[in-house]
C-alpha cells in the first residue's frame, strides 16, 4: 500500500528546511505539496496526451443548424453592450470558438512543450509537423490548457467549496499541523484506570455534573476519555430531562448544554483525521445506544430494534414523523433558542456547574431519575430538537472526516475510498461499495427526508437531512472519478452517482405527488451543484440527454416554456408547474452547472489573459527549534545556544503562521475536456442571442434574471477569445 516517491511526495520533504520533520513511513496519500512564495518555482512535470487521443470532436445540434438570431445588445446590456457589434452566430461563434488549431497525432513525431515566455513549461501537447507555420495559433493552443489546469485544480482542491461546508475545520486551513499532529501522530494519552472508573460511576448514579467536569479536565490535559465517550454523550443529549417541575432543574438544563459543547470539543481536540483514533470513530458509528436511555419499555419491545446509532436515530425520527402533527413540525420557534451550537459558549451557560449540589438518598434519587431521564419522557417538541441536535453532532464528525480525507487522498481516490483501513466515515455509515450506491442506509436517508418534506418539517431541520444527502453524493461521485496516467478527470459526474440522484428523485416523488412547492423547496435546499441541476433535470425533462448549456439553449430556442401556463392562469397553482417556475428552474440549472465547472472564471482567464492564483494554506514559523535532517531536537545544540534562545524568547514576538501555496493537482487536461469548455461557452453565447430575441417578441415574459446572469459572460469576450490569446502570446 506504500506509494512510491514519484506518486506521493510527503509534506515532510516539502517543509524539511523549515520544520525539520521527515517521516517516510506513511502508508497513505499525503496532502498536496506546498511551494513557498520566496522560493523559485520548480517546473512542473509535463503532461502527455494519450497516443490514441482523437482530434477535437465537433458537436452540432438542430439549434445550431436552424437558429440564427441577431443580438439586440443595445437594449439588453445597457452601457456595456451599447457599443457591441451585431453577432453572427454561424460565422463569428464558429470561427472564434470552434476553430481552434487542432492537434494532429503522428506516429513519427514526439511531443513539443508549448511554453509561454517567462514561465516554466507545465503542459505538453502532441507536436504539429510544422511548428513555425502559425506561431500565434500555437501559443494560443498551449495557453488554454495551462490556464484550464489552474482553474480546475483550484476547483478540485477547494474542499470547503466542494462540500459546501458551513464551518471549515481547523485542519483544512493548517495542513502542516494536521499532518504532523494528527495524521502521523501516535495515540493520545489515556486516563488512569481510577479516573475511567469514576466516570462510569458518575453516569450510573446520574451525577452528570461530575461526569462532564471530569471529562472536560481530561480533554484539556490531552487525554482521550475512551472509546465509548461519544456514545455516552449522545445518550445524554437524548435523555436529559429538565422539563419537570422540581428542584435542581438548572443542573440538568446546564448539563444538557454542556454535554453538547463537550462533544464538539472532543471532536476538535481529537479529530477524525487523527489516524490512530480511527477505530474509535468507526466503532462509534457501528455501536448502538442503551435502550434504557430511550424509554421505559419491555426488553422484548424496544423503542428501536436497530443495532447502530444512526439507524436508531432515524427510527426515532420516523416515529416522531408518524405521530406528530404538521404544525408542530413546521414550528421553528424552538430553533431560536436552540442550544446545540450557539448557546453553549454564552456566559449564562459557561458557569461553573460544580457549585450545584447533588444530595439526598442516592438510591431514591437514582430510581426517580431512571424513570424520568429517558427520551420517551420528553415532550414532543423536545424530542424533535434532541434528534436533530444528535444528527448535527454526527454531521460534525462526518464532514470533518470527509474534508480531510479528500485532501490526504487527493490522488487515486477511486482506489482508496473503499479501502477498509482508510475509507471515509460516510462510506462506513452508508455501507457504500464499489458496485452498490443505493444501499439500505441511502434509501432510508432519502425516504426520511422525503417524508419529512411532505409533513412540512421546517427548512432549518430539513437542511440537516439534506447535508447527509450531500455527503453521500460527494462520496459516491468521488468513487466514480476516473484516474488516468496524467491525472484525474474532473469535473466529471459518474454514472452511478447520476443513477443515485435519479433514485432520490423517484423516492421524493413517491412521497410528494401533488405539491409543486415541495419540489421547489427541496431544489433550493440542495447545496451540491451537480445534485441540484440533475434533480432539476429529472423534474423538467424525461429524456436521458445530459444537462448542459447546449441542452438548455435548444430548449429555450424551441420555446418549450410556452407549453406551461402563466401562474395567474393556473386553476391549481400548487399542482402544476407554472411558466415562471419553469424558466426559474432552467436558469438555476444553468447557474449550478457553470458554477461547478468554473465557466465564468475560465472565460475571464482566457479572455483577459489573467493569471489565476493558487490556493494557499498556513504552516508553522520556520527555525523554531534547532533540528537536524531527521526532525529530532538536537539537545546539545540547544544547550550550546541556550543564552541566545532565552534572549529570543524575551525580546521577540512569535511570528504568525506564514502562508504557503498549494501546488496544482494532477488533472487530466485533454482535447475532450477542452472541447467541452469551448462548446459550453459557445452555447452560452447562443443562449444570449435567443433570450434577447425572445424578450423583444414576448414582452409579457420576464427574462430579466436571465439577462442579468448571462451578462456575466460578455459576448465580446467570447468572440474575441482567440485574438486576445494570440496578441498576448506574441
Amino acid at each position: 500500500m506504500d506509494s512510491t516517491p514519484e506518486d506521493s511526495i510527503t509534506m515532510a520533504e516539502d517543509l524539511k528546511n523549515e520544520e525539520g520533520v521527515s517521516n517516510m513511513d506513511n502508508k497513505m496519500e499525503i496532502p498536496p505539496v506546498f511551494e513557498e512564495e520566496m522560493v523559485e518555482d520548480i517546473p512542473t512535470k509535463k503532461h502527455k496526451l494519450d497516443e490514441g487521443a482523437s482530434g477535437e470532436q465537433q458537436q452540432t445540434s438542430d439549434f445550431e443548424n436552424n437558429q440564427h438570431v441577431p443580438a439586440q445588445n443595445e437594449e439588453a446590456f445597457k452601457m456595456e453592450s451599447m457599443q457591441k457589434p451585431q453577432i453572427d452566430i454561424d460565422s463569428n461563434v464558429s470561427r472564434n470558438v470552434d476553430e481552434q488549431p487542432k492537434v494532429e497525432n503522428t506516429a513519427e513525431e514526439g511531443k513539443i512543450s508549448q511554453t509561454i515566455p517567462g514561465k516554466n513549461p507545465s503542459f505538453s501537447l502532441k507536436s504539429q509537423e510544422k511548428k513555425s507555420e502559425d506561431t500565434e495559433e500555437s501559443g494560443s493552443n498551449s495557453y488554454m490548457p495551462e490556464q484550464l489546469l489552474a482553474v480546475i485544480s483550484n476547483l478540485y482542491l477547494n474542499i470547503g467549496e466542494r462540500l459546501r461546508l458551513d464551518f471549515l475545520p481547523r485542519c483544512l486551513d493548517d495542513l502542516a499541523h494536521c499532518h504532523r499532529h494528527h495524521y502521523l501522530s501516535d495515540l493520545p494519552e489515556a486516563p488512569i484506570p481510577t479516573q475511567a472508573h469514576s466516570l462510569r460511576s458518575a453516569l450510573q448514579q446520574y451525577r452528570y455534573v461530575s461526569f462532564i467536569n471530569s471529562t472536560t479536565d481530561m480533554v484539556h490535559r490531552g487525554e482521550f476519555p475512551g472509546k465509548g465517550i461519544f456514545t455516552k454523550l449522545i445518550e445524554l443529549v437524548l435523555s436529559i430531562n429538565f422539563n419537570n417541575k422540581r428542584e435542581n432543574i438548572a443542573i440538568f438544563e446546564q448539563s444538557y448544554h454542556k454535554s453538547i459543547g463537550l462533544f464538539s470539543m472532543i471532536v476538535r481536540t481529537f479529530p477524525p483525521c487523527w489516524h490512530k483514533l480511527r477505530t474509535y470513530y468507526v466503532g462509534f458509528l457501528e455501536y448502538g445506544l442503551d435502550q434504557a436511555k430511550l424509554g421505559n419499555v419491555k426488553k422484548d419491545e424496544p423503542l428501536s430494534k436497530s443495532t447502530k446509532i444512526f439507524d436508531i436515530i432515524l427510527d426515532l425520527l420516523e416515529d416522531v414523523l408518524k405521530n406528530v402533527e404538521a404544525d408542530v413540525l413546521s414550528n421553528s420557534e424552538a430553533l431560536e433558542n436552540d442550544s446545540s451550537l450557539t448557546q453553549i459558549t454564552s456566559p449564562e451557560h459557561s458557569m461553573d456547574l460544580s457549585v450545584c449540589t447533588e444530595y439526598w438518598n442516592q438510591n431514591e434519587y437514582e430510581e426517580r431519575e431512571r424513570q424520568k431521564q429517558t427520551f420517551n419522557a420528553l415532550p414532543t417538541a423536545q424530542k424533535i430538537e434532541r434528534i436533530f441536535v444528535c444528527l448535527r453532532l454526527l454531521l460534525e464528525i462526518l464532514e470533518y472526516d470527509l474534508a480531510m480525507w479528500m485532501l490526504h487522498h487527493f490522488k487515486k481516490t477511486k482506489e482508496w475510498i473503499f479501502s477498509n483501513d482508510n475509507r471515509p466515515l460516510i462510506v462506513v455509515l452508508c455501507e457504500l461499495t464499489q458496485y452498490t450506491r443505493m444501499t439500505r442506509v441511502a434509501r432510508r436517508i432519502f425516504s426520511v427526508y422525503s417524508e419529512a418534506a411532505n409533513k412540512g418539517l421546517c427548512k432549518q431541520r430539513l437542511s440537516v437531512l439534506e447535508r447527509y444527502i450531500s455527503l453521500l453524493m460527494v462520496a459516491s461521485n468521488t468513487a466514480d472519478m476516473e484516474n488516468t496516467a496524467i491525472g484525474v478527470k474532473y469535473p466529471s459526474l459518474g454514472e452511478q452517482t447520476k443513477t443515485l440522484i435519479k433514485e432520490f428523485f423517484k423516492i421524493f416523488k413517491s412521497h410528494n405527488r401533488e405539491q409543486i412547492s415541495k419540489y421547489m423547496e427541496t431544489i433550493y435546499l440542495l447545496r451540491i451543484p451537480y445534485v441540484r441541476y440533475e434533480f432539476i433535470d429529472n423534474v423538467l425533462f424525461t429524456n436521458t440527454e445530459p444537462l448542459t448549456p447546449q441542452k438548455i439553449a435548444v430548449d429555450i430556442a424551441k420555446k418549450r416554456w410556452m407549453k406551461y401556463k402563466p401562474l395567474s392562469e393556473l386553476s391549481k397553482p400548487d399542482e402544476d408547474i407554472s411558466r415562471e417556475q419553469y424558466l426559474q428552474l432552467l436558469l438555476d440549472a444553468l447557474r449550478q452547472y457553470c458554477e461547478w465547472h468554473g465557466s465564468k472564471t475560465f472565460l475571464h482567464v482566457i479572455a483577459d489573459y489573467a493569471k489565476i492564483s493558487h490556493l494557499s494554506t498556513t504552516t508553522d514559523s520556520v527555525h523554531r527549534w534547532p533540528t537536524h535532517g531527521s526532525g529530532v531536537l538536537v539537545l546539545k545544540k540547544m544547550a550550546k545556544d541556550i543564552d541566545q534562545l532565552e534572549n529570543q524568547l524575551k525580546m521577540t514576538v512569535r511570528m504568525s503562521k506564514p502562508k504557503v501555496k498549494i501546488s496544482l493537482a494532477d488533472i487530466c487536461i485533454d482535447e475532450t475536456i477542452i472541447s467541452i469548455y469551448r462548446n459550453d461557452l459557445k452555447h452560452i453565447l447562443m443562449l444570449q442571442n435567443v433570450i434577447l430575441k425572445q424578450k423583444e417578441t414576448y414582452h409579457e415574459v420576464d427574462f430579466a434574471e436571465w439577462i442579468k446572469y448571462l451578462s456575466n459572460f460578455p459576448s465580446k469576450k467570447i468572440t474575441r477569445e482567440e485574438p486576445q490569446q494570440q496578441q498576448s502570446c506574441d
